[in-house]
């Protein structure tokens, strides 16, 4: 009788144990979780953190104090001379102005001239526009020095659309059109294209379309609603974007080192600076100036979108 009392309590207490193990189970794990949902992000964070600190912010500073160091080889002593020979010299401040001016011209002209094939791509469909789109976005892959050789090859001495010019009208015509300022205007503009084009159309598909068939609906002309509705609304994409155009025409030296022929650029003077002078602290503290200029560009570009940017209405 007592061995069936004992057979009958043990289960019994091995029951009650069971829902306790379970629940202190249930606790560690839901522990587990928390911890894991608490650590996860801060894990992430620090790895990015150290991402960033060893791809922009170590090789920026190594770059800054490179540039206040003295001799050839950036190991002497720190002083501001290698900035007194950049800003002394005429030849370099003139290339500074020419890298300043052409990206302005070229970031302008791709904004302008890239704004109606991206609305093409986004208001209208027709046959091909796939094959539009990527002969837009072709240009993409190619390197500078690829479209400087392109350049040459079009529209050089003895390139091909001078030879078709003189089989067809008895001259040369556009012969050595490469190694000319507009040549080289062209091959930067080429460069920029896919870039205008595909961050154009990207702001191009966000307008909201309710506001033109407001303004229709009103009377409002095809000319008035595109001053009035669409233009304000993309206009932050078109700082952007001539932001985006300019740095990237400011740093491109592949073009210019095989057309440029009468003048140069500062990303040129930094090129030859390094491999045919061997100067790598003068060539830093013209990186430099190039980098605070870009980033100057950037962060006005920043405050203009910022201020343009049309508010967003509030659901009521």
């Amino acid at each position: 009788m007592n061995s069936e009392l004992v057979q009958t309590a043990a289960p019994a207490s091995a029951r009650e144990a069971a829902p306790a193990l379970s629940a202190r189970e249930c606790e560690r794990s839901s522990r587990a979780a928390l911890t894991l949902r608490v650590l996860a992000p801060a894990l992430g964070a620090a790895a990015l953190t150290a991402l960033f600190f060893a791809l922009l912010v170590w090789p920026l500073l190594c770059l800054l104090l490179g540039s206040l160091r003295e001799g050839n080889t950036g190991d002497g002593a720190f002083t501001w001379e290698n900035y007194r020979t950049f800003f002394g010299s005429r030849r370099m401040l003139g290339a500074l102005w020419s890298s300043v001016w052409i990206s302005l011209l070229v970031a302008f002209l791709s904004v302008a001239l890239c704004l109606g094939p991206a609305w093409l791509l986004v208001r209208y469909r027709f046959p091909g526009k796939r094959v539009v789109r990527a002969l837009f976005t072709l240009p993409m892959s190619f390197s500078g020095i690829l479209i400087g050789f392109l350049s040459v090859i079009m529209l050089g001495r003895i390139g091909a659309v001078p030879q078709f010019a003189e089989w067809l009208t008895g001259t040369p015509w556009l012969s050595g059109f490469a190694y000319q300022l507009g040549g080289v205007l062209l091959a930067y503009f080429y460069f920029e294209i896919p870039r205008a084009t595909l961050a154009l159309e990207a702001a191009l598909r966000k307008l909201d379309g309710r506001l033109e068939s407001a303004a229709r609906s009103l009377g409002a002309s095809s000319g008035q609603i595109f001053r009035w509705v669409v233009f304000p609304q993309i206009l932050p994409a078109l700082l952007s974007t001539f932001a985006l155009t300019f740095c990237v025409s400011l740093g491109s030296f592949g073009v210019v080192l095989i057309v440029s022929k009468r003048f140069t650029l500062l990303p040129l003077e930094i090129f030859q600076q390094i491999i045919a002078s061997n100067r790598f602290p003068l060539a830093a503290a013209m990186s430099v100036v190039l980098l605070a200029l870009a980033l100057l560009v950037t962060l006005g570009s920043r405050w203009l979108v910022e201020r343009f940017q049309p508010p967003v209405p509030s659901a009521r």
